[in-house]
């Protein structure tokens, strides 16, 4: 099962195509930061789980769905890669998640030429 690594986009680019780079400056990028103001009015700045908490509310959403769907089909079973470390949250936790659950759509034909 794909899991999620510790490395750069320079790093991942050596590596075999089985991983794939989601940090900062790729299109799998969480658009939460951590320190960046909090949206709650009683916090200080975001902590990791906050992002990552925002991040998968946002593929959760109307707009984000179509995203998480899109991200989970061009991320299915493939290692996922950010610059976070291993033991604190990041969105590629998320990532994975949505990868793994992800089952491509198969269509059969019946005899009488219908998809199922």
């Amino acid at each position: 099962m794909p899991i999620r690594r510790r490395g750069s986009a320079h790093a991942t680019s050596m590596l075999t195509g089985s991983c794939v780079y989601v940090g900062r400056g790729s299109r799998f990028a969480n658009p939460f930061r951590v320190g960046d103001p909090s949206p709650s009015a009683c916090r200080g700045p975001m902590t990791a789980e906050e992002a990552v908490e925002l991040f998968a509310a946002t593929l959760k959403g109307p707009v984000g769905r179509c995203y998480a769907e899109s991200f989970a089909r061009a991320l299915h079973g493939l290692d996922l890669v950010c610059t976070c470390p291993l033991d604190v949250p990041c969105h590629a936790d998320v990532l994975l998640r949505l990868a793994n659950e992800y089952e491509p759509r198969r269509t059969a034909c019946c005899l009488e030429g219908f998809s199922r």
